[in-house]
């Protein structure tokens, strides 16, 4: 006796294979930063480490005396960097000691932004003579990288229908999968260079605009 097997199906009850657009979205919003972070603090050398170090911890306090008296809320400092590291000359291959170096960088949030050349400078009076960088950015970031992240799946949409148009077909302009790609904040980060404290004017620093960025990748069938 012949028993027909269920899971053989015929030709005719085989669904036709689904075709796919996939595309990557886009999206960017630009916003005015609205604070920055700063690191800066102070580098010592000395031939006998504990008058280096001495040295660096008595500038460090004054500087974070003085932003506070700006201020500047005690979060919104943090040590960034702290290391002792001996350093030498080299004569001819030879290994010389030459002394100590003892670095503390402090990473330090500014709000107002208005207030970062006022801050940079005052921490230059009170011993500060390093500062890494400054980079400006937004406190309430996540509102407009969710603002860019809409703008890239609508990217993905427009790409997608133009696409379907050319090839003849039709879609939903629903996808049917979608994945967020990467997320980034396009902050700039820039180098001061720390001269002799005169009387001149505050150190100016212009904020400009931030490019708030997201990508996606949808796939529309048809």
């Amino acid at each position: 006796m012949y028993y027909a097997n269920p899971n053989i199906r015929s030709h005719s009850q085989v669904r036709q294979t689904d075709y796919s657009i996939l595309v990557t979205g886009d999206g960017t919003v630009s916003v005015e930063p609205n604070q920055a972070v700063v690191t800066l603090g102070v580098i010592t050398e000395d031939s006998n480490l504990q008058k280096a170090q001495r040295e660096n911890a008595e500038s460090t306090n004054n500087i974070i005396q003085a932003l506070l008296q700006e201020n500047i809320p005690r979060h919104h400092i943090q040590t960034y960097d702290y290391r002792m590291d001996i350093q030498y000359d080299y004569d001819e291959g030879i290994q010389i000691f030459r002394g100590y170096r003892v670095t503390n960088l402090l990473e330090v949030i500014i709000e107002p932004i208005d207030k970062v050349g006022l801050i940079i400078d005052t921490a230059v009076d009170y011993g500060a003579n390093t500062v890494r960088n400054i980079q400006l950015t937004v406190a309430n970031q996540d509102r407009y990288y969710l603002e860019a992240l809409q703008k890239a799946v609508e990217n993905t949409q427009i790409k997608a229908s133009i696409i379907a148009q050319e090839l003849g077909v039709s879609i939903s302009s629903i996808p049917y999968s979608l994945k967020e790609i990467s997320r980034r904040e396009e902050s700039e980060s820039r180098p001061v260079v720390l001269g002799v404290s005169t009387d001149s004017p505050i150190t100016p620093i212009e904020p400009g605009r931030l490019a708030i960025k997201a990508k996606v990748e949808a796939e529309f069938r048809y």
